[in-house]
């Protein structure tokens, strides 16, 4: 730990602190950027795991993308990747006056239906 106490802070000026401050954000970020960078592509555990995968791959006469999601999932691990798409689903609210400004009830509501809620309308008038 660094060599400054409590004390030595209550010296400081404002700016000084600022100062302090700014100093310790670069760090910790420096730190962060170093802990990643250890473990990358090169790294001779990572070209094992990585060989061991394709082994697998081979093995089973999948690719190696379906061989990795299946070590992900065994070990209860989601992978990033293509969200599944949102099965389609029927229009739950309404526009009273127009028909073309419908909502399916997910996500943010829409302008107009918080137009219409900041009225003093409920939710449950616009419901189809």
């Amino acid at each position: 730990m660094s060599n400054l106490s409590a004390l030595q802070l209550e010296k400081l000026s404002e700016q000084e602190l600022q100062k302090l401050i700014s100093q310790s954000k670069k760090q910790i970020k420096k730190l962060k950027t170093k802990k990643v960078t250890e473990l990358n592509s090169k790294d001779s555990d990572v070209v094992a795991v990585a060989d061991a995968v394709r082994a697998l791959a081979k093995e089973k006469k999948v690719t190696p993308a379906e061989a990795l999601t299946a070590v992900a999932k065994n070990m209860r691990v989601g992978l990033s990747g293509a969200r599944k798409p949102r099965a389609e689903s029927a229009d739950k609210y309404r526009h009273p006056q127009d028909p073309q400004k419908t909502w399916k009830g997910f996500g943010k509501r829409p302008l107009w239906l918080v137009e219409e809620l900041n009225r003093g309308r409920k939710l449950e008038e616009f419901r189809i």
